[in-house]
């Protein structure tokens, strides 16, 4: 059985009414307290809850909120497990928000890419004259000079 205190469901109810997209919904179920209490809970015992929820004919603001808010916990255990089936069609933004969790791994391998960037040379030479030295860019064409140096 899913225990949660009543402050745990009054803040999912809370999110669940004033998010306006499906992203800011599960962002704020995420960051909720009660979700570090979901996450403990078995993946089988999340999906039975979640069946019993969205079961219900009558949906409140508080079973509402519970709904997505074990939906979203059970796809934080998808996206670390893998394997997971569950029909997130049940609530208008399930589906969205299933995808969205499941595909939005947090990448904990670090890539460095190779940076090709050549970096440019200045080759300073002397020419004929020892008065005006010449600069090369990485071309290998000389640079002008911008002025009197004087």
């Amino acid at each position: 059985m899913i225990k949660l205190t009543k402050s745990d469901v009054i803040d999912f109810a809370r999110i669940a009414v004033l998010a306006n997209t499906p992203i800011s919904l599960f962002k704020g179920m995420v960051g909720c307290a009660g979700m570090h209490k979901l996450r403990q809970y078995s993946v089988h015992d999340l999906v039975d809850y979640y069946d019993r929820v969205t079961a219900r004919a009558e949906r409140s603001e508080i079973v509402v909120g519970l709904a997505y808010a074990v939906l979203c916990s059970i796809a934080l255990h998808a996206r670390d497990h893998g394997g997971i089936q569950i029909d997130a069609s049940r609530l208008s933004w399930g589906r969205r928000i299933w995808d969205f969790a499941v595909r939005a791994a947090i990448r904990t391998d670090l890539i460095v890419p190779a940076l090709s960037v050549q970096q440019p040379k200045v080759i300073a030479r002397s020419s004929a004259s020892v008065e005006t030295p010449f600069l090369f860019g990485p071309n290998g064409r000389p640079l002008q000079p911008s002025g009197d140096q004087g």
